[in-house]
């Protein structure tokens, strides 16, 4: 699940000096402001879209309704920008189907080299761990994936479960606390924060 950037394309000035001996400067116009490429508006877009998306997520009436919403963030994480990562990062989604984890982590550190912006790889990464039962290898790369989109309520979820395991029950809790926030429908969340209450009631979360 980190928030998105805005990408701003500065104007160009051009500063005009006018001087007795060279008249000809006083009639040049500054040349006009520079428009934003296609390629500097496409992550601002994105980033737009994906606020929306978030918006809709927590507004959502109904499981139904969130989990439609869900499947429409889950894709944008999974788009780069980079058509080459893109790629990759498919090939990942198939060596996990596969179980073929060596070649998925393989994958994942060279899209990260290519990538260190994007969040995705970073979780996917978390989860070949977490099957590995390797939490602090998990732990650090669901860090990693918080700190580029802290709205990532799969990777707040694996956070909290990881914490539960530890004995951090109030970290848990926060961190599910969070995931609600974020995405008040996710899958029995609900239920696992009533269980959990009574550890924690009356202690400083």
């Amino acid at each position: 699940m980190p928030v998105m950037k805005r990408f701003v394309l500065p104007a160009l000035m051009c500063i005009v000096l006018v001087t007795a001996s060279a008249p000809v400067f006083a009639q040049q116009k500054a040349p006009a402001p520079s428009k934003p490429s296609a390629t500097a508006e496409a992550p601002n877009r994105s980033s737009q879209r994906l606020d929306k998306l978030f918006d809709k997520l927590k507004e959502a009436e109904s499981p139904i309704a969130a989990k439609s919403v869900a499947s429409d963030i889950e894709r944008a994480f999974e788009h780069s920008g980079s058509a080459t990562a893109d790629l990759i990062y498919t090939r990942v989604k198939e060596a996990m189907e596969a179980q073929d984890f060596d070649t998925a982590i393989d994958l994942l550190d060279y899209l990260i080299a290519m990538r260190p912006g994007w969040a995705e790889p970073y979780h996917r990464r978390a989860i070949i761990h977490f099957i590995r039962k390797d939490q602090d290898a998990a732990f650090r790369d669901i860090r990693e994936t918080l700190a580029r989109e802290p709205r990532h309520y799969h990777a707040l979820a694996g956070l909290g479960g990881i914490l539960k395991m530890q004995g951090d029950a109030k970290g848990a809790f926060k961190a599910y606390n969070r995931v609600l926030e974020i995405y008040p429908h996710f899958s029995d969340l609900k239920e696992s924060l009533e269980k959990m209450r009574p550890e924690v009631e009356g202690q400083p979360i």
